[in-house]
């Protein structure tokens, strides 16, 4: 007894050591795996180096890159203090180095306490370097930048006339009060002060949206054109094209009996049938593109026989539907790689069934029907190579109803071809 207690005990380590090594392994891989997209550095120099940078959709402002000239060349990783800056290509986010001085104070939870607010205007400042590729976004007589730190707290800085300016908001408490001290308004009326008209510079709150659009806004006083992608919102896109394939379906007619078992499950046969229709999709911009809604007019049809001891059926139905769904890209290398799913409703438009009956002989199905519509739910991948999609999906709907006591519920399997007329990622 003892002998077998000690081998299971064996077989339990060993398999917990197993599972450790591949966790190890798996996390290993996932964090060496790397997003290279096409990009520019900006030397010390001023000059542009193109090549390929490692995009990790940075939250926090990034202290080194990795870039490499050719995808299948080793990469290299440059610090702040070695560029100017750099850019992504496909939606020209922008960052520039720089290197400042903040007072750092907490706007979440916890906040610096004073004793009252001579206290804090009296304070010895602390102030911080920083040196990392901050968010440019706006450009021109007047620039804004924006800087995430480790605690994910927000900072923006402006530079006009080479004079670079980190903006001011503390959040203290004195006694039981919170104040929120914007002294990033009085900076901003100072160096905005030659501006061509009057700006809302009292009414801008420390977002960036807000302070972008009031950057903006002076800018335009100089006419100098910023560039509009360089914000934190990207447009969204529309794809839109034909849709050509073919399907297999397959139903299980299930008929209500009066006796035990009740219910007669009658597996019908399997047929192709050919798949269209029209899409319209709508690529959101935050994220690269990778989310996506799904839309489309769509139609198919389902043949099948279905025999039981009394009656053949034989189905020939075809559907319009309007399916919606959701979209996820995996960008892992061309052609792109996605995943989707959703759900789709459905309504029959031609319908030349019948039922042979061994002793009544043959009568037409299509004013038998209950229920002429179908609710299913969709799941599929695919791939896409500029304007060419082709995509795999199955659909499992709950059918039709073609007499009062059976139902049809199918799955259905679908290769479709799409052609995008609309937006194509580059």
């Amino acid at each position: 007894m003892l002998n077998i207690i000690e081998y299971w005990d064996a077989r339990v380590m060993k398999t917990k050591l197993l599972l450790t090594l591949q966790f190890v392994i798996i996390a290993g891989i996932s964090l060496a795996q790397r997003n290279f997209v096409r990009g520019r550095l900006i030397t010390a120099k001023n000059d542009t180096l193109s090549g390929y940078i490692d995009y990790k959709e940075w939250i926090k402002s990034p202290l080194e890159i990795f870039f490499k000239r050719e995808l299948n060349q080793p990469s290299f990783v440059y610090s702040s203090a070695e560029l100017d800056g750099f850019i992504i290509d496909f939606n020209q986010e922008t960052y520039a180095s720089l290197s400042f001085y903040i007072e750092k104070f907490p706007r979440n939870g916890s906040k610096e306490v004073f004793p009252s607010l001579a206290a804090y205007a009296n304070r010895n400042k602390k102030l911080t370097r920083r040196n990392a590729f901050v968010r440019v976004l706006a450009s021109g007589r007047a620039m804004l930048y924006y800087f995430v730190d480790k605690d994910s707290e927000e900072h923006f800085l402006v530079k006009v006339h080479n004079r670079l300016e980190p903006l001011v908001y503390h959040i203290i408490e004195t006694g039981n009060q919170t104040a929120k001290l914007k002294q990033y308004q009085i900076q901003l009326e100072e160096m905005l002060a030659d501006a061509c008209k009057k700006l809302p510079i009292m009414n801008t709150d420390y977002y960036a949206k807000d302070l972008k659009n009031l950057i903006d806004s002076y800018n335009d006083c100089f006419r100098i054109v910023t560039q509009p992608e360089m914000g934190l919102n990207n447009h969204g896109k529309w794809e839109y094209g034909p849709v050509v394939g073919a399907g297999y379906s397959q139903i299980m007619h299930i008929v209500s009996t009066s006796v035990p078992p009740n219910y007669v499950y009658v597996k019908g046969n399997g047929n192709l049938t050919p798949a269209g229709g029209v899409f319209l999709n709508y690529v959101f911009g935050r994220g690269r593109g990778k989310f996506a809604i799904v839309n489309e007019l769509h139609t198919y049809a389902l043949k099948s026989t279905a025999t039981d001891a009394e009656s053949r059926f034989r189905y020939d139905i075809r559907y319009l539907g309007l399916q919606n769904l959701f979209r996820y890209t995996f960008y892992i290398g061309k052609p792109s790689v996605y995943a989707l799913a959703g759900i789709s409703n459905a309504v029959i438009i031609a319908d030349r069934s019948v039922i042979e009956d061994k002793d009544r002989g043959r009568t037409d199905l299509n004013n038998a029907f209950d229920r002429k519509t179908e609710q299913g739910i969709i799941a599929g991948i695919g791939v896409s190579n500029k304007r060419l999609i082709l995509e795999a999906r199955g659909c499992w709907g709950n059918g039709f109803s073609a007499q009062v006591l059976s139902s049809a519920p199918t799955n259905r399997y679908e290769l479709l071809a799409k052609w995008n007329f609309g937006h194509v990622r580059r």
